[in-house]
């Protein structure tokens, strides 16, 4: 009689695992975007969030959470329960940088697991008109003989923007002043308008003010020239390779969500990423796509860990939440 019941138990626990796996998701999933609207990364998260919802049948709202270098979303994000139904839209900046930058993190970084890479894309050093600067020589030239009045925006604290900024100062041997904002939307007025020097943006919105000679554009992170704009020299022919870097978006959900919604969320993921007007979208964005796969999530994480923390480090970054 034991044994049978043990036997009905483990039929009802699979019974009600099968329930879940068919009926998730039941209700509205949150995208949370750690960043105001109008960057790259709500434009991702609005296109990926819309095809998936087609696909997953549920209405996908993204809520935007910036500041403190994405660490106020992240941390939101981290707070809700692992169901399912909230996930954060994450860059290099929310998973490795702010593991390094922050004396008392509020979440864990490691406590996120990936649905999907979405894309990767390199930064371009956009410049003010004001300035009339020709190439990165002549900014650094101008740096040094301006000293701390010469200024570098950023996307705010911590991010990829502000890591680029340090880096250039350190491989270009100068002291600008860093001027951080909340996104592209409060910094890009400020650098058209020649109150601030400098800013590394993303090139969906930073290539868009250049072709509208709005601002100029000096170099790109990556390492290879963008094939849109293969006029615009690499930061390695600038003579800083060590300041090569990519920004990368990744979309993940708190440890412990269900692995039944894990795969349904993956598979539709990697449909909408499949899909040629996201992919065109994406692409608008200044970004590379993914498939959305998981497999080199992990690797790409160490191998950031470990060139973002000697930046830091010898930078001396050190941040409140």
């Amino acid at each position: 009689m034991l044994v049978r019941r043990g036997w009905i138990a483990a039929g009802l626990l699979c019974v009600a695992a099968t329930a879940g796996a068919s009926t998730y998701p039941e209700r509205a999933i949150t995208i949370v975007s750690p960043f105001p609207p109008g960057g790259a990364t709500d434009v991702i998260a609005r296109i990926v969030g819309k095809a998936m919802s087609a696909d997953l049948n549920q209405p996908i709202v993204v809520v935007n959470r910036p500041g403190a270098g994405t660490t106020i979303g992240a941390t939101y994000a981290a707070g809700q329960p692992a169901d399912g139904y909230t996930l954060l839209l994450a860059t290099n900046t929310t998973i490795v940088g702010a593991r390094f930058l922050y004396k008392e993190l509020k979440y864990d970084p490691d406590s996120f697991e990936p649905v999907g890479v979405l894309g990767t894309a390199p930064m371009v050093l956009l410049s003010a008109n004001a300035r009339g600067f020709k190439d990165t020589a002549a900014a650094i030239a101008y740096a040094e003989q301006h000293g701390e009045d010469a200024r570098i925006a950023s996307q705010g604290p911590g991010t990829l923007s502000h890591l680029l900024a340090e880096c250039l100062q350190q491989a270009a041997k100068i002291k600008m002043t860093h001027v951080p904002y909340k996104g592209t939307a409060e910094a890009l007025p400020p650098l058209m308008n020649g109150d601030v020097d400098l800013f590394y943006d993303t090139p969906g919105t930073g290539l868009q003010q250049a072709d509208a000679s709005t601002v100029g554009v000096l170099h790109s992170t990556g390492p290879d020239r963008l094939a849109s704009h293969p006029d615009i020299p690499t930061v390695a022919e600038a003579g800083m390779k060590e300041c090569e870097m990519q920004a990368w978006w990744t979309l993940v959900a708190p440890t412990g969500t269900p692995p039944a919604a894990m795969v349904r969320l993956q598979a539709a993921l990697q449909a909408a990423l499949k899909d040629d007007s996201v992919r065109k979208t994406i692409r608008t964005a200044g970004t590379e796509p993914s498939d959305g796969a998981t497999d080199g999530y992990r690797a790409m994480v160490r191998a950031d860990v470990q060139k973002t923390g000697e930046l830091i480090e010898r930078a001396g970054i050190v941040l409140q939440q």
